[in-house]
């Protein structure tokens, strides 16, 4: 058996032991950080004191579980669009000559993506766990999907059982104040003008 044989199963304990620690920054929760990277409770919780870590930043309770989470409002329908849309492009970059990624390097890419989001935003309502949904949700391509403003191109999230909804939020706005200021009957554009206020800002 040679070295690098031998080294092997080491880099792999040593790989997903940093995971463990950048989702524990990153207040993951002790579920999650177990299906990415294979480590007992127990296991996690030796290392939480090894490396001791605070018990404030750990975040508690069920998993998000709802895509109306990134629906509350604009702003998080705006920030959701950038999350997943950082998550597609960084899933991809780490992917595209690999057939298969495993769960500690699915975890990796999820770190990766969601450190972006944090370096890019000040402050931000979603949680690590809010990414590992959206990529749920992305993956099974059955209740949510990134699409495009119809009016804008502006990236959206699109929620796939709600039909109605295909602009962004501040086209969405745009016409519907525009529909209340007409007279009644007078047809409108359903265009904002272009380079209005209306078209989509972007985030970063």
């Amino acid at each position: 058996m040679d070295a690098h044989a031998k080294r092997e199963p080491v880099d792999r304990e040593i790989r997903r032991r940093q995971l463990a620690r950048r989702l524990v920054a990153h207040g993951a929760r002790t579920r999650t950080i177990s299906l990415l990277t294979g480590l007992s409770r127990h296991q996690q919780a030796t290392l939480r004191q090894r490396w001791r870590v605070p018990q404030n930043i750990r975040h508690r309770g069920p998993l998000p579980n709802s895509f109306a989470n990134f629906r509350t409002n604009s702003r998080v329908r705006e920030e959701a669009a950038a999350l997943a849309a950082l998550w597609r492009c960084v899933a991809h970059i780490s992917s595209r000559s690999q057939a298969k990624v495993s769960e500690v390097e699915c975890g990796e890419q999820l770190c990766d993506a969601f450190e972006i989001y944090l370096a890019c935003l000040l402050k931000s309502e979603f949680e690590f766990e809010h990414l590992t949904l959206l990529a749920r949700g992305l993956d099974e391509a059955s209740t949510i999907a990134l699409s495009n403003c119809t009016n804008c191109e502006g990236v959206i999230l699109l929620d796939l059982q709600e039909t109605r909804r295909y602009r962004c939020s501040h086209c969405h706005q745009w016409a519907e104040g525009r529909a209340l200021s007409l007279p009644e009957g007078n047809v409108m554009s359903e265009l904002p003008p272009e380079g209005g206020e209306a078209v989509q800002r972007e985030l970063f």
